[in-house]
C-alpha cells in the first residue's frame, strides 16, 4: 500500500519515494526528466517506475512532445491510491474536507460555530462525519494519510493543543485537546494554526513559485501565518495571532487583551462593529455591518477604512520584517469589500520601507474558505517527506 512505503524512511526505499514525490509534485512527467532531476541511472529509474506502476500508485497519462524522436510517456499519480481528511477549527465554522492523495476535494461538511457548539459537541460531529465517509468511500485506516488539523492559535503543536483562543462564542475551548478529541481514529494527527496551514496551501496552489509568503486571516480576530524559503517558519508556541497584537497606536484603544494600540483594537471585525455603535448608538450584528457597507452607509463606509489603514499598517509592520515575496489576505471583507481591501493595500504600500527596492506581490487568498483545511491536509502528506 502507498501509506506504507511513504512511511518508510530506509536507504534503500529513498529513490522510490523521492520518484513518488516528483510525480506528484509536477502532475504528470516523463522518464527522461526524473532522471535528470534525481540523477538516476536509466535502468534503475525503469525499475522504479515499473515497481510504482505494479503497485497501482501511478498510472501512464499520455505522451509529451517529441523531441525528434518517439514522444514520451507521461506518469502521474493515481489518485484514489491514498487519502487525506484537512480541518479547520476557527471561531466562525469548523470546516473538514476528505481529499484524495493529489489534495482534490471529494467530501466536505461545515459545522457553523454558535454558543452551542462546544467542543464536546463539535468533535462528536466530526467523528461522525468521518465515519461515515469511511464507509462511503471504502476508505481503511491503510489507506488514510492521516488527519491534519489547523485551528486558532495559541497552538501547542507537540502536545496537540489549542491554547486559550480569543472571541470563541460557546465556552470550553479554553484548552482543547484536538488528538484526544480525534482519538478514535489510529492514523498520523498533525496540528498546526491555521493560518500556517492555509500559507502551505498557497505555497502549494502556486506550484512553490513563491518562497516567502505572508498569509494574513482577518476576521473577529488577525492571524498570520509565515513560510520562509518554502517552509513554515516558526517561533515557540506559534501563536500566529500575534499578527493581530502588534501595535499601531500607542496609548490606544484597550484591546480585548488588556494592553493599549494592539491592531485587533482598531481592524477586526468587532472593533468595527463597536466603533458604529459609538457613532450611531445603534446595536448592530457584524452581518448587518456587512449590508450597511454594501449600501454605501456613510458612517459604516467611514469606518471600514479607516480599519483597512489599520489593518494596512499592521501588514507593513510585518512586511518590513519579514520580507515576504507574497502577501496573500483572506477574510469577508476582503473578498466583499473592494474598499477594504484596495485601502489596505494602499496603506501597506505606502508604509514599506524602502519600496523602490522592495514590494511584494499582494493577492486575495485563491483558496478562500477551504484554505485551511486543504492546507492542513497538505502537511499532512509533507510530513511523510520531511525525514528526508
Amino acid at each position: 500500500m502507498l501509506k506504507k512505503c511513504l512511511s518508510d524512511d530506509s536507504r534503500k526505499n529513498s529513490l522510490i519515494k523521492e520518484t513518488y514525490r516528483q510525480i506528484h509534485k509536477r502532475s504528470s512527467i516523463s522518464k527522461a526528466e526524473l532522471i535528470e532531476i534525481l540523477e538516476a541511472r536509466p535502468t534503475t529509474m525503469t525499475r522504479t517506475i515499473e515497481e510504482l506502476l505494479e503497485n497501482r500508485w501511478i498510472k501512464e497519462g499520455g505522451v509529451g512532445p517529441s523531441s525528434g524522436g518517439r514522444p514520451p510517456i507521461l506518469y502521474e499519480t493515481i489518485k484514489e491510491s491514498a487519502w487525506i481528511i484537512g480541518i479547520d477549527i476557527s471561531r466562525t465554522a469548523v470546516r473538514t474536507l476528505l481529499t484524495t492523495v493529489d489534495f482534490s476535494v471529494i467530501d466536505r461538511n461545515v459545522i457553523t460555530m454558535t454558543n452551542m457548539k462546544t467542543p464536546d459537541v463539535v468533535f462528536t460531529e466530526i467523528n461522525r462525519v468521518i465515519d461515515s465517509w469511511l464507509t462511503r468511500y471504502h476508505i481503511s485506516f491503510n489507506s488514510l494519510l492521516g488527519i491534519g488539523v489547523g485551528a486558532v492559535g495559541p497552538i501547542h503543536r507537540e502536545e496537540g493543543k489549542m491554547i486559550n483562543p480569543e472571541s470563541f462564542l460557546a465556552a470550553g475551548w479554553e484548552d482543547v485537546d484536538i488528538r484526544k478529541g480525534l482519538e478514535s481514529f489510529p492514523v498520523r494527527i498533525l496540528i498546526d494554526n491555521g493560518a500556517n496551514s492555509a500559507a502551505v496551501a498557497e505555497f502549494i496552489h502556486h506550484d512553490e513559485v513563491f518562497r516567502n509568503i505572508l498569509y494574513c486571516v482577518h476576521g473577529y480576530g488577525i492571524r498570520g501565518g509565515v513560510m520562509n524559503d518554502g517552509r513554515i517558519f516558526y517561533a515557540g508556541q506559534g501563536d500566529t495571532s500575534a499578527l493581530g497584537h502588534i501595535i499601531v497606536q500607542a496609548n490606544g484603544k484597550i484591546c480585548i487583551c488588556g494592553r493599549e494600540g494592539c491592531l485587533t483594537a482598531y481592524a477586526s471585525f468587532p472593533a468595527m462593529v463597536e466603533e458604529y455603535k459609538r457613532a450611531s448608538g445603534e446595536e448592530v450584528s457584524f452581518e448587518k455591518f456587512l449590508l450597511l457597507l454594501e449600501e454605501d452607509d456613510p458612517k459604516a463606509v467611514r469606518i471600514v477604512t479607516k480599519a483597512a489603514f489599520y489593518f494596512g499598517v499592521g501588514l507593513a509592520n510585518m512586511i518590513n520584517s519579514l520580507r515576504p515575496e507574497l502577501v496573500v489576505l483572506h477574510g469577508s471583507l476582503v473578498y466583499e469589500i473592494s474598499i477594504f481591501y484596495n485601502e489596505a493595500i494602499a496603506a501597506a504600500k505606502s508604509h514599506i520601507y524602502m519600496p523602490e527596492m522592495f514590494t511584494p506581490v499582494f493577492k486575495k487568498g485563491s483558496l478562500k474558505e477551504e484554505a485551511v483545511a486543504l492546507g492542513a491536509a497538505m502537511q499532512v502528506f509533507q510530513s511523510y517527506f520531511n525525514a528526508q
